[in-house]
């Protein structure tokens, strides 16, 4: 499945959950519905996830998302460097979260 990385700009990360078992990464998002009036909430699911790293800078509430890359800096690991994998280096107003993963879709 094909995300409009534009659409999720201005959304907030409500949660994070990791399975290790199964490299699966849920992403749990407020986004502004149609109407200013609305919110909705969004799980998106990051399957294969080779490499999460967060940088946490001092925010309250919420991170909200500034913006997605699918530009990263080489990500240091030992094993599974995949070139062909997809990437996204994420801007949020409570630091930077890279993340490798081999698809990704909304499951609600």
């Amino acid at each position: 499945m094909v995300i409009d990385i534009d659409s999720l700009l201005g959304a907030e990360i409500v949660k994070t959950e990791e399975d290790s078992k199964t490299q699966t990464l849920l992403v749990t998002l407020l986004l502004d519905g149609e109407s200013d009036q609305h919110e909705f909430e969004k799980i998106m699911r990051f399957d294969q996830v080779t490499h999460y790293s967060r940088s946490e800078i001092a925010h309250e509430g919420y991170p909200v998302i500034l913006e997605i890359s699918e530009t990263v800096p080489e990500i240091e690991k030992s094993f599974d460097n995949d070139h062909s994998r997809k990437r996204f280096k994420i801007d949020t107003t409570s630091g930077i979260i890279i993340l490798e993963f081999e698809s990704c879709e909304f499951v609600n």
